[in-house]
């Protein structure tokens, strides 16, 4: 990013421990501007109306209301990052406008203005109701192997995060999820992610550990999928797949 502008930012979380630690390390950021703390999420939830900052950091699980009724109940549409330790949940909170993903342990101010640079940087490529969510570990990259391009056409570069992935996937396919989307509005969006892998012809062994799933779940999805589709289950759902751009 050519400048260095700093975005003013709250962060929810039950844990006072990691409030602290977000203050301290905020600090030194060189892109966020910490305007509150809250341990409570319905005291967060009225700041952020009132307050209006660029970017939401948030815990998922939480006492008073976790993170799916904190997002629900807000008024004003910050970027939102998910900082935890607890990703059963990844999907859904995609779906809810989450657009990164931060873990816990926090481990430093590198780590959190990576993860505003990807968070920013989706927020400017996407659509928000349509962007895909970027996961960094607490060592400041994307997670290794869970979005990695194993087996793709030349279009798309090998060891590619997830988040170049999509990127590349949409400029080259604009209209394929929202296509595929009006067409079968009852795909998931982990079948959802596993169509665009399987559009570009990406092994199932490579969609398992890119997806960090058995190759079971995989193909019971992709059954499930075809099932959605209305096409049988010895086609080839590349094949089917050709004709969303």
């Amino acid at each position: 990013m050519s400048e260095e502008k700093k975005y003013k930012a709250i962060y929810i979380d039950d844990d006072k421990i990691l409030l602290t630690v977000m203050t301290a390390y905020a600090q030194h950021t060189k892109y966020v501007d910490l305007i509150g703390c809250y341990l409570n999420p319905i005291e967060g939830i009225q700041a952020i109306d009132e307050l209006k900052p660029e970017i939401l950091f948030l815990d998922v699980q939480m006492k008073e209301a976790d993170a799916f009724a904190t997002i629900a109940a807000l008024e004003h549409n910050p970027i939102i990052i998910i900082v935890s330790s607890h990703w059963e949940t990844e999907d859904d909170l995609i779906a809810a406008g989450a657009s990164c993903f931060l873990s816990k342990p926090l481990k430093g101010p590198d780590q959190i203005d990576a993860a505003v640079e990807k968070a920013l940087a989706f927020n400017a490529s996407n659509n928000r109701s349509a962007k895909k969510a970027i996961k960094l570990d607490s060592n400041q990259e994307v997670l290794p192997e869970l979005y990695r391009e194993k087996a793709t056409e030349e279009h798309f570069e090998q060891t590619e995060s997830w988040a170049d992935f999509i990127v590349k996937f949409d400029n080259k396919f604009p209209s394929f999820f929202e296509n595929l989307k009006g067409d079968f509005d009852n795909l998931t969006p982990t079948q959802l992610r596993i169509c665009a892998y399987a559009k570009i012809g990406i092994k199932l062994k490579n969609m398992s550990t890119n997806m960090d799933q058995s190759l079971d779940a995989i193909e019971s999805n992709i059954a499930d999928i075809k099932t959605k589709l209305h096409i049988e289950p010895e086609d080839d759902l590349r094949d089917f797949l050709s004709i969303y751009n």
